[in-house]
């Protein structure tokens, strides 16, 4: 096995890692090889280790024929090169652990991608920075502000690449915003507004229960165990990640309203949360998993929307059926074309960064960045501020009132002990029992 190649150990063989990682590290094999898996399930560690071989000897036999049909002799090397890199790890002997601990052991490792579910990725991610392995982490990597800070110190402290998944920040379009809003294109920033708008039916997580008042999860789905939060905070992440990147500049307050509408689960289906920034603009959070129209409206799925004193951007965020992420930039100025003008030329001197962007794009990218030794494109700043606007929502919700960033350690909202007081526990179409605008 060539030793230019990043050694990667899979930690949490189950899901995720079946049904996207897998196919994601068998498309790449000139830069990575897994080398390791470890789940707390045998079973799972022992599929995986086969079906990654497997999956690398089909990379390998798709590259032969590729090469096959090539007619220029650039594509037929780059094709053979791919299979003789296929065909290498397909023959690897890949370890199998029972723990994280016994993987991150394991000397040969360079880096670990952590597929665990939510509530107990920010173990292994600490333990892993501190064995000295650069991370990329399913999202959202920590459920509370406190896990989130002991791994922004435990990664910092150790001078390794962190990665928390959200392929959305990378399209075109939204670095496009980032860049306009940094150089001040838009003028002065008067308001940045997000939106999440998508449906999970109460069959994705689980039948209610006899009483009415609780349900049978079908998985961690719904739990806050096992999720940590649900629509600003786990699927929300997708969009309100990248809003909170693009932005640049730190949520200082917020008043919301949260909680577990038309569903029977543990945590919210829909927040409504107004925001203030530290860079004087105001703005919204919304978030909805019980959006019917999700899917039927172009751009519904994830919008911002940028006001500037000179001009104003609109990013529609969609997925295509190739789940791509897009976000197809809108600019406009009434009074200032030259504004307007400055933000679309961005587009041309960004052309380098996709329009379209995949889950292994984004695998790729960080991938790229411990080869070159660059840094992320989005800092670990960014995901451990939308921990914190999360929990700050779900402080608000509760008592009824503004809250102030940064949280306080001493609140049990910085912790994961505080928690919406409604969710299962009351109607499906109450907002937080705490909260003085309520169904009665």
């Amino acid at each position: 096995m060539p030793e230019d190649r990043i050694k990667v150990g899979f930690i949490g063989c189950g899901g995720i890692a079946r049904s996207v990682y897998t196919g994601i590290y068998a498309a790449l094999p000139e830069l990575a090889q897994v080398v390791a898996v470890a789940d707390l399930v045998d079973d799972l560690a022992e599929n995986r280790r086969q079906v990654l071989q497997d999956a690398y000897r089909a990379t390998a036999y798709g590259a032969r024929a590729e090469a096959d049909r090539a007619r220029a002799a650039e594509v037929r090397d780059a094709a053979l090169r791919k299979a003789a890199a296929a065909d290498s790890a397909a023959a690897y002997d890949i370890r199998k652990y029972g723990s994280h601990e016994e993987l991150l052991r394991d000397d040969e490792l360079d880096m670990v991608c952590v597929l665990t579910p939510p509530s107990i990725r920010a173990l292994p991610i600490v333990a892993a920075a501190e064995a000295g392995k650069h991370v990329f982490s399913e999202g959202p990597f920590a459920k509370s502000v406190e896990e989130a800070d002991s791994i922004v110190a435990a990664i910092k402290k150790a001078g390794v690449k962190f990665h928390s998944q959200v392929m959305d920040r990378y399209p075109r379009g939204m670095v496009v915003a980032h860049h306009a809003i940094q150089r001040g294109l838009l003028g002065e920033l008067g308001s940045a507004s997000v939106e999440l708008n998508s449906y999970r039916g109460q069959a994705y997580y689980g039948p209610v229960d006899e009483s009415g008042r609780g349900f049978l999860p079908k998985t961690w789905h719904g739990t806050w165990e096992g999720e940590g939060g649900g629509a600003v905070f786990h699927h929300g992440r997708y969009i309100i990640d990248p809003f909170l990147w693009v932005v640049g500049s730190r949520v200082k307050e917020v008043f919301a309203y949260s909680g577990s509408m038309f569903r029977t689960i543990e945590h919210e289906s829909l927040t409504q949360a107004i925001v203030k920034f530290e860079n004087g603009a105001t703005g919204a959070i919304h978030a909805s998993l019980v959006n019917h129209l999700s899917g039927s409206i172009p751009g519904l799925r994830g919008r911002i929307t940028l006001l500037g004193s000179d001009a104003a951007i609109e990013i529609d965020q969609e997925y295509t059926l190739l789940d791509q992420a897009h976000s197809n930039l809108i600019v406009a100025s009434q009074d200032n074309p030259e504004a307007a003008e400055a933000i679309q030329a961005l587009q041309v001197e960004l052309a380098d960064y996709p329009e379209f962007i995949t889950q292994e794009d984004q695998t790729r990218l960080f991938l790229e960045s411990i080869v070159n030794d660059t840094e992320p494109l989005v800092p670990i700043e960014v995901p451990r501020h939308h921990v914190e606007v999360t929990r700050a929502i779900y402080q608000s919700a509760v008592e009824g009132g503004p809250v102030t960033l940064p949280l306080d350690k001493s609140s049990p909202f910085y912790s994961f002990e505080g928690k919406l007081s409604g969710g299962a526990a009351t109607s499906p179409a109450r907002f937080s029992s705490g909260h003085p605008f309520r169904a009665s």
